[in-house]
């Protein structure tokens, strides 16, 4: 599944959010289909919501974003995330919903969710702190930091780093071998693996949903972010334009 609007780097407008939850759903159907592997168009995986044209977008429990995450998790199928460049916001939130994620050196992570007024969400507030410990996951939410693939290696956000060149191609070859697996010692060790934290992750997407929906998404704080965001856009528009 290639999230395909390089143009805004992928982020997540409402229609791209709407095939996605349909893409997940179809494929979570097919008893042929083991595996599920995500990857982004041009240079980035994904950068997080649509800042500039997310007329329609809603956070709210039953919304396609709760439902996005909410299939993540309950997916019987590997999840493979294949981070083909930068990722921000919720394209790194989402990760930790992955069973195994590759990554390009030179791709680059970052949340700036207090930036925009908004909070951590993907059931991030659950998984980062599980995966990380507080005080590094704190690091990229509460300060915002941008970290290597190197680092995210580290932390366990990326599973391995692998060469740019033919990176989709030997994603691909490691999905295909995996694919030959007995489907049923797959699903079984996927399931025991997850049973742990299966319902934190389902409560943290409530939670987070929940309070984004009913304060932060199209408040104070968000609007006069997208604001200011929207100027300084105008402002590089028109620094080209003179050049």
């Amino acid at each position: 599944m290639t999230m395909n609007r390089p143009q805004s780097g992928n982020s997540l407008h409402p229609k791209m959010l709407a095939e996605m939850v349909s893409a997940m759903k179809w494929m979570g159907e097919q008893p042929d289909v083991r595996i599920i592997l995500i990857t982004g168009a041009g240079k980035f995986f994904n950068t997080g919501m649509e800042l500039l044209d997310g007329s329609g977008t809603s956070f709210a429990k039953g919304s396609d974003f709760h439902e996005l995450n909410r299939l993540f998790i309950l997916s019987e199928k590997i999840l493979i995330g294949a981070v083909n460049g930068p990722a921000a916001g919720y394209g790194v939130s989402c990760l930790a919903l992955f069973d195994l994620v590759y990554s390009v050196p030179d791709a680059y992570f970052f949340t700036p969710f207090i930036k925009w007024g908004m909070a951590a969400e993907g059931a991030s507030s659950f998984s980062f702190p599980r995966l990380m410990g507080q005080q590094r996951a704190a690091r990229l939410f509460l300060a915002g930091d941008r970290i290597s693939a190197l680092e995210a290696n580290r932390l366990g956000i990326v599973s391995k780093i692998l060469p740019r060149e033919d990176f989709l191609d030997s994603v691909i070859q490691t999905a295909t071998e995996m694919s030959k697996s007995p489907p049923g010692a797959l699903l079984a060790t996927k399931k025991l693996m997850r049973a742990p934290v299966l319902q934190g992750l389902l409560d943290a997407n409530d939670r987070e949903c929940t309070l984004i929906h009913e304060e932060r998404f199209g408040f104070e704080e968000y609007n006069e972010a997208i604001k200011q965001f929207r100027t300084e856009q105008d402002q590089k528009r028109m620094q080209k334009s003179k050049i």
